[in-house]
């Protein structure tokens, strides 16, 4: 996925600062797409000289002036298209250091895998008090704000994903350490 697409979605709803773009990315599509701002500042400029955005200045008195952009027809058009567009790939090839360690697993014994799983497994069940939770509450934040309540219904599928993701992986730790326990 291109972050353009991202930026152009989340302007859908209303228009923003690239601060405030920034926020929003954090607390909604930061789970699955991550971005910095300068990234987003520099998808903005882009997109405005695609006309995919546009923007204005608002003055504030006591800070500086602020740009708020707003995604224009040619962009929602040009979103609307992606959309209906299936990917060429369902799912980005990710670089994963903690199973690039299991996979080696031999050089280091049972005993080290057993204890880095262990971590794992608690990093992952704190995940779930604390991570899972967060898309929740951010989802509730975001369809009060955008009062778009048949919005938060798909946001709902992606919080769906990430607890089953997460309870996957707890499940996998766990099965890890108990065939590892087994081993002489």
């Amino acid at each position: 996925m291109s972050l353009q697409y991202a930026v152009l979605g989340l302007l859908g709803y209303k228009s923003m600062t690239g601060y405030d773009l920034k926020k929003m990315f954090d607390q909604s599509i930061n789970n699955f797409w991550a971005a910095q701002l300068s990234q987003i500042y520099r998808e903005l400029g882009a997109l405005e000289k695609k006309e995919f955005v546009s923007s204005v200045i608002e003055p504030q008195q006591d800070r500086p002036d602020k740009r708020i952009y707003s995604r224009t027809d040619k962009g929602k058009s040009a979103f609307n298209e992606w959309m209906h567009c299936f990917p060429e790939k369902l799912s980005k090839e990710t670089r994963d250091e903690f199973v690039v360690r299991i996979f080696f697993g031999s050089e280091v014994g049972k005993d080290e895998l057993i204890k880095q799983l262990k971590r794992y497994l608690t990093y992952k069940q704190n995940q779930k008090k604390t991570t899972v939770a967060e898309i929740g509450k951010n989802i509730t934040l975001y369809t009060n704000e955008i009062k778009s309540e048949n919005q938060a219904m798909y946001w709902r599928l992606i919080e769906k994903k990430a607890q089953m993701t997460n309870e996957t992986l707890i499940k996998w730790a766990e099965e890890c350490i108990a065939e590892l326990e087994k081993l002489d």
